[in-house]
Order: C-alpha cells, then sequence, then structure tokens
C-alpha cells in the first residue's frame, strides 16, 4: 500500500511518463524497522479486532516535525482475497471518538473551555438528539480533561454546542480532514464522529497538535535522483499553522495524561 502511494506521488508531481522514463532512483521516507513493528503489533491484534467484529486493521505513523511517513499498514494481510488490497489508511471511515479532539482543541484554542471547565455528565436532550455514553452510565460532574480522556459522548456534545458545528467543520478542515460533506447536515452528532474521514488525515491532524500547531506537509519520499544520479528537487510546502501554540499545547497536555485515562481504560492506551 505504501508503495502505491509513492507512485500516486511521484506521477501527480512529476507526471506518469515522466516517472516511468526517467529513472529516478527513489529514497522513500519508509523506516523499516517501525514498519515491522507496526505489523507486527497489528497482526497481535487481530484476534481482539475479530473479536468486536471488525475483519481488517490498518495503521499510520507520521513524524509530526517533517510529515514524513515513517510506517504504514493499509490492510493486515495484503494477500487476503477478500479485502487485502483494500487500503484502510485512505479509505473514508467514521471515525468515531478520534474526531473529538479535533473541535476540543478548537474551543479550547478559543477560549471557549478550559481543561478545567466543568461539564454535567447526565441525561441530556439536544433538541430530540438523545446521545448515550458508551458504557450507558453517567458520571454528574466532571472536568473537560476527564471528559475527553474518559471518552465521554454527552460532554464531548456539549462542547460542540458551546464552539458550534460551523467552527467544528472548520477547523476540522483547517486541519485536513476533507471529507466532511458540506451537503449534509450532521448537528450535533458530528461531535461523535458521524461524518467520514481518513485515517491519514486524523492522523495529519493530531501531527499538528504534536509540533506545536504547525502541521508539516505529508511526504512520502526523502530523495530522488535521476538516472544520471543528479537530485531531483522535491518541492516541500512550509507547515502550516492550523491551530494556536496554547490550543496544540492543551489538547497535547489532555491526551498524554496517562493518569487522568487510568480510570477508564486502566494502561491499556498508554504509549511508552
Amino acid at each position: 500500500h505504501f508503495v502505491d502511494l509513492v507512485l500516486a506521488d511521484l506521477i501527480e508531481k512529476y507526471g506518469e511518463e515522466k516517472v516511468a522514463r526517467s529513472g529516478f532512483q527513489v529514497k522513500t521516507s519508509l523506516d523499516l524497522n517501525l514498519q515491522k513493528q507496526l505489523q507486527q503489533t497489528i497482526s497481535n491484534n487481530m484476534a481482539n479486532v475479530r473479536a468486536y467484529g471488525g475483519s481488517n486493521a490498518g495503521a499510520v505513523a507520521i513524524d509530526p516535525a517533517t510529515g514524513s511517513i515513517r510506517a504504514l499498514v493499509g490492510s493486515y494481510d495484503w494477500n487476503d482475497e477478500s479485502f487485502g488490497e483494500v487500503n484502510i489508511v485512505t479509505a473514508k471511515r467514521q471515525p468515531g471518538s478520534s474526531f473529538k479532539p479535533l473541535y476540543y482543541a478548537e474551543a479550547l484554542a478559543e477560549g471557549v473551555i478550559t481543561p478545567a471547565t466543568i461539564l454535567e455528565d447526565a441525561p441530556t436532550n439536544f433538541n430530540g438528539y438523545e446521545p448515550k455514553n458508551a458504557l450507558r452510565n453517567y458520571n454528574g460532574d466532571v472536568t473537560v480533561r476527564k471528559a475527553l480522556n474518559w471518552s465521554l459522548n454527552i460532554p464531548a456534545v456539549k462542547v460542540m454546542q458551546r464552539l458550534g458545528v460551523e467552527k467544528s467543520v472548520a477547523a476540522a478542515k483547517r486541519m485536513g480532514i476533507t471529507t466532511i460533506d458540506d451537503r449534509k447536515d450532521y448537528g450535533l452528532s458530528l461531535a461523535l464522529g458521524a461524518a467520514e474521514a481518513r485515517l491519514l488525515d486524523i492522523t495529519h491532524a493530531y501531527a499538528g497538535f504534536a509540533n506545536a500547531g504547525n502541521q508539516a506537509q505529508i511526504s512520502y519520499v526523502d530523495e530522488i535522483k535521476s538516472k544520471f544520479d543528479e537530485n531531483v528537487l522535491i518541492e516541500k510546502k512550509d507547515p502550516k499553522r492550523v491551530i494556536s501554540e496554547g490550543g496544540a499545547y492543551l489538547i497535547s497536555n489532555i491526551l498524554s495524561d496517562n493518569n487522568a485515562r487510568a480510570g477508564m481504560f486502566g494502561s491499556s492506551l498508554t504509549v511508552p
């Protein structure tokens, strides 16, 4: 899948004829050790994926400072006849709760909320929309930090309600989520990931958080040489600011708070 993306990227930039005839020697951004680790991690977890009704899995790792793709697994088994060639990394899927940090970050950056803001986690009717938490329970008053780390749905909807759906959509698009359909009225269900997104784009948005709000352009290639061993110029756009440095700091601080998350998820999501 990574090779397909590299070829598509080269053809887009240089044209199919030039790529086919120029004898390019291409050094990609892939870190083979990370790639093997990622593939092994996915393979190790497939039994768990299937236990929850899933059939496939993919993952991507982006270097936040450079935008370089360091590892990419589009499908747990390329040779599976049913779906091996489907690239989950670039497929449009509902992102679920992984969408939450995007508008939380915007709300933090805009001062609509702080990590210590209190939200009530209780049954709530939003003009006919009555979301439920995953565990179908309620936790009363919770901080924004706890609400996001515990992935509580009702407080999340309240954050989007405070920020506004239009501002949430604009923020997601600015962060690179281009698959939100302007013709659809998602309403507050957008807060729980109702719009489709690509895993690559969601990961790219998170990479912007990790790089102090500056989002580097995604790149697959580190170096290109011609058949005469001459360097071929690789044009890279400057990083773009997708959120304020303060907003990026606050959302990163919350998302990396292992202690705040432990009450719901234990250490299962702790990344060493």
